[in-house]
């Protein structure tokens, strides 16, 4: 009878973990516009457990729209969500202090969550309440979460744009029209090429197709269609210009 009991009380303790866990991730993903900055645009989704007029970025930060429509960041005061005025876009929220939403066990789980088509939401200054999708799950790229591949957000002095490569698909970063520098996402590190003299960006990439290839293997790197607009967002978060994908000739 006890050893039943004690099976009974697994059981239990096994489907409420999991009952949680599936919950957690319910959300509708919303591409909103930020007032305060001219064509900059990001997405917000809605767990199901979000206080009323509160979102979460792609990255897993509480936000929220303030009197003025902007969209700021929110922080935690014991079990309620405060607005900051830490305008999204204006900061990295990681440097302003700024703590995720979200804890290790479900940004974890989010990354196991089937991808998805965002919406796009074109009106100016709707209300996130108007806006209208079909709810599903979402998709949040590992990169994103990866802080050897976020720190290029610092690199001002040598990046200003970003792209993704066509073939084989990786994103690279530099700066200016003849950049001296080109950084390439090798899975677990931007690998860096300096410019030999007069190579166009394209030709540089051409030159280093075989030591990508090489190391994509070796770290097993996938880039997706569906990471394509995340970071599209991250760079105008971070002030960079996006170039969308580019060819290597």
């Amino acid at each position: 009878m006890r050893k039943i009991l004690c099976l009974i009380f697994l059981i239990l303790i096994l489907f409420s973990s999991s009952e949680l866990s599936a919950k957690v991730y319910v959300t509708e993903p919303l591409l909103v516009q930020q007032p305060s900055y001219a064509g900059m645009n990001f997405y917000v989704y809605k767990p199901y457990n979000m206080p009323s007029g509160w979102y979460v970025t792609f990255d897993g930060y509480p936000v929220r729209k303030n009197k003025d429509n902007i969209w700021v960041y929110g922080t935690s005061e014991g079990p309620n969500l405060i607005a900051t005025n830490y305008v999204v876009g204006s900061v990295v929220p990681s440097m302003a202090g700024l703590v995720p939403y979200m804890n290790d066990v479900q940004i974890s789980e989010l990354r196991k969550l089937p991808n998805t088509n965002f919406i796009n939401v074109t009106q100016p200054n709707l209300p996130a309440s108007n806006l209208t999708s079909s709810t599903t799950s979402t998709y949040i790229p590992d990169w994103s979460f990866n802080a050897r591949f976020m720190a290029v957000g610092k690199w001002k002095s040598t990046v200003d744009r970003i792209a993704v490569l066509h073939e084989p698909a990786v994103p690279v970063a530099w700066k200016g029209d003849h950049p001296r520098i080109i950084y390439i996402w090798i899975g677990d590190q931007w690998y860096q090429v300096v410019k030999r003299n007069s190579e166009t960006i394209s030709g540089i990439l051409k030159r280093e197709t075989h030591i990508i290839n090489k190391n994509l293997r070796r770290t097993k790197f996938q880039w997706y269609k569906q990471d394509m607009p995340v970071l599209a967002q991250q760079a105008r978060a971070w002030g960079y210009y996006w170039f969308g994908e580019i060819l290597a000739k």
